[in-house]
């Protein structure tokens, strides 16, 4: 793949920054550059813990759960280390350990549940993926914004469309 110019500049800033935005409209790729952060974090860090989600369970399937599987599909690298299951990336070297997982909320959820949607992460090394982050409650990116004071990395990358806030 060749990466969009505004993409090689977040792929060249993902190992110095912390958090990283992507605002943007629909279509110009930023679900693509979340999974191939999310390939590049996990391979480049043991037992690493990523954590996404998305507004919906189904828009973070339909999203970028297909993505990571369509990167997934297309390397024999990656085909080899890591296992890609319904909600959850696991390497198949330490399953429990090292992984990626779809976090979700009801619809219905209080603050304190949407929350407890990213909590529990304890690891050196955790990412968080957050997509469409302009209609997510406010509650989840408390959430991971909390967790990023522990940890060797914790990094937080976010995108959405900016036309709609919570």
């Amino acid at each position: 793949a060749t990466p969009d110019a505004w993409q090689e500049e977040v792929l060249e800033a993902f190992p110095h920054h912390q958090r990283i935005a992507m605002p943007a409209s629909k279509g110009p790729g930023k679900t693509c550059t979340m999974a191939w952060l999310a390939w590049n974090f996990i391979l480049t860090n043991e037992y690493s813990n990523i954590a996404m989600t998305s507004i919906s369970g189904a828009n973070l399937q339909d999203g970028l759960w297909k993505e990571l599987a369509k990167w997934h599909s297309r390397s024999p690298l990656l085909q080899h280390l890591f296992e890609v299951q319904a909600t959850r990336v696991i390497c198949k070297e330490a399953p429990k350990t090292w992984f990626m997982t779809a976090r979700t909320w009801q619809k219905t959820a209080s603050a304190e549940e949407q929350a407890a949607t990213l909590a529990g992460f304890h690891a050196d090394y955790v990412l968080f993926l957050l997509d469409e982050t302009g209609g997510m409650p406010s509650a989840v990116m408390a959430s991971a914004e909390a967790a990023l004071s522990s940890g060797k990395e914790m990094k937080l990358v976010q995108a959405g469309n900016t036309s709609h806030r919570e």
